[in-house]
């Protein structure tokens, strides 16, 4: 299956907004934080690197548990992943229930609202992957907290009219077609 709209490529490498910076998190390891205050519909993240399919995108992350390394990736479109380089800051990165951030076009990442200076810089995970396998215990903190997120997310009722438009293109078109 092949994605209904075909995607531009993806550049190289990924960049991030200026006024932000990796630190330690709260939420887990380290993150992603603002700088400065980050008015909404202020470009965070370009992501770039490589597509692979589903069967590479497996070989992999099973390649990736054997040597102990990390691979990051996400979805685009219908068996399409982008792998973003090793040396991403996105790779930072952190996971929330309630986001400050979400997808405007399938690889840049805007301010979903106002965010002040020293924020972290939160994208919900489910609006990024279609493996029906992933699951991830959640530890955000936020009051909407689902407490797991799962490659299956993407179904809740809830999250699509939250999150609208704003989801990786497969995942955009599996909603408009359910």
């Amino acid at each position: 299956m092949t994605p209904s709209l075909p995607l531009p490529p993806p550049g190289p490498d990924c960049r991030l907004t200026p006024p932000a910076r990796v630190d330690r998190s709260p939420i887990e390891g380290d993150g992603l934080f603002a700088t400065a205050p980050l008015p909404a519909g202020t470009v965070v993240s370009r992501f770039g690197g490589r597509l692979v399919s589903d069967a590479e995108q497996h070989r992999l992350f099973a390649d990736a548990a054997r040597s102990g390394a990390y691979v990051d990736t996400l979805s685009v479109g219908a068996d399409l992943n982008l792998v973003l380089p090793p040396d991403a800051p996105q790779r930072a990165g952190n996971h929330s229930c309630d986001p400050n951030t979400w997808w405007v076009d399938p690889y840049t990442v805007v301010a979903r609202r106002d965010v002040a200076a020293g924020e972290e810089l939160t994208l919900d995970y489910a609006t990024i992957t279609d493996d029906p396998d992933f699951v991830m215990p959640c530890s955000c903190r936020a009051p909407s907290c689902r407490g797991r997120v799962t490659g299956r997310d993407w179904r809740l009722p809830t999250l699509q009219v939250e999150y609208g438009p704003h989801w990786v293109p497969v995942l955009r078109e599996r909603i408009a077609g359910s």
